[in-house]
């Protein structure tokens, strides 16, 4: 377990940190100015879906909490947008009018690191199934 937890890290600092750098030099290339900040938003991200994997390693070890995973993500995507929305309020709500590639650029920012998650989250939950078939 620990060997799969250093490699989830390690592969989320890696997509990140490539997705960041794409993210930046496209809309550097096209001459898109982003009233977000988006290094702290993957940050945010990074921190957010590494935490969430490391806590469904250990609860997928757990019996009681074997079943519930899926209904725990469901619940952590609740919290995100909740602690997104917090901590980001000042960029997103003050910005009521944003243009369709700010609105991308953000859009952007919030799905590919979901996908991530849901990626990840599912080889986990993939490897509980394996394991009762076993």
């Amino acid at each position: 377990m620990i060997r799969q937890l250093i490699t989830y890290v390690f592969v989320f600092i890696i997509i990140y940190f490539i997705e960041y750098f794409f993210h930046t030099s496209v809309f550097r290339e096209f001459a898109l100015k982003s009233p977000i900040d988006l290094k702290s938003l993957y940050i945010f991200h990074l921190i957010f879906t590494v935490s969430l994997s490391i806590t469904f390693l250990f609860l997928s070890v757990e019996e009681r909490f074997k079943a519930q995973l899926g209904f725990l993500y469901l619940v952590s995507l609740a919290i995100k947008v909740f602690l997104f929305s917090i901590i980001f309020r000042k960029f997103i709500f003050n910005n009521i009018s944003f243009t369709n590639s700010q609105s991308s650029n953000l859009l952007i920012i919030i799905i590919l690191p979901i996908f991530f998650e849901v990626f990840f989250i599912s080889k986990i939950l993939k490897g509980l199934d394996a394991a009762k078939n076993d």
